[in-house]
């Protein structure tokens, strides 16, 4: 292939891609790693803010209308704003990223190994029904992104000592499910601690030998901090919403060792 032809083909290959939208950072991280250049993600919820609580602005809102795909997960943006998603694009394929998992009302379900494989089927299925004729490459990265799912399980089965943590939100519950550890969230049904809670919070957490308060930037972290000096626990800073959930599961096993 020529210089002049290289230059035409790297101008229309993006032309050709696969235009997705997502609620969340993380869901990106899991396409990307399936779909790599055949895929190009719009991401609703920008990084640093809660999807609980963030409205789209006008520019994200356009991005839909030239989507195939908009993957749902569950968390409250979606609730509210997908009926408006299908008003600006009528076309548009809704899918949940959940697809294949039973969960409970813990929209969180991207910070498991375990759950993640079934996420990562869901797009493989989704990219060839809209992408038959890159399933080969499609199918290769999939198996790619399992293996390296497969080495995390171990790793934090092997590495992984503590039995608890604290953390503000429960956006740990299926990690902590996976390596079969306790999740302490200082969040009750979306409202902060009462002190009575925080007191008990405190006393099970000298009972039980707690080590680790783990405190996230998208959400409220002076309850955390008041925990973790009460119980003289180290503090780590971990994002539930980074784009690779790969890479927030390796930082949930080094903290907890």
């Amino acid at each position: 292939m020529n210089v002049k032809n290289k230059l035409f083909f790297l101008l229309i290959t993006p032309l050709f891609a696969l235009n997705i939208s997502v609620t969340i950072l993380p869901q990106k991280g899991i396409i990307k790693a399936i779909g790599e250049d055949k895929v190009t993600v719009n991401v609703m919820v920008p990084p640093g803010v809660s999807p609980a609580t963030y409205s789209p602005d006008f520019k994200q809102l356009k991005a839909i209308k030239n989507s195939d795909v908009y993957f749902t997960i569950g968390v409250p943006f979606d609730k509210k704003y997908i009926q408006k998603i299908k008003e600006i694009n009528p076309n548009i394929e809704i899918v949940y990223f959940g697809e294949y998992i039973k969960t409970s009302n813990n929209p969180h379900i991207w910070l498991s190994p375990a759950l993640l494989q079934l996420q990562a089927k869901t797009v493989l299925d989704t990219l060839i029904k809209k992408d038959p004729k890159n399933k080969n490459f499609y199918l290769k990265n999939y198996k790619n992104y399992i293996a390296k799912l497969a080495n995390l399980e171990v790793k934090g089965f092997k590495k992984i000592r503590q039995k608890a943590f604290i953390t503000f939100h429960p956006s740990f519950f299926y990690f902590a499910k996976d390596f079969h550890i306790k999740q302490i969230a200082l969040q009750k049904e979306g409202k902060s601690p009462s002190f009575s809670y925080l007191a008990k919070v405190i006393n099970l957490a000298k009972k039980e030998n707690i080590k680790t308060v783990i405190i996230s930037p998208e959400f409220p972290q002076k309850y955390a901090k008041i925990v973790a000096k009460k119980i003289k626990a180290k503090v780590v800073v971990i994002s539930p919403l980074k784009e690779k959930p790969t890479s927030t599961i390796n930082d949930l096993i080094e903290a907890l060792k």
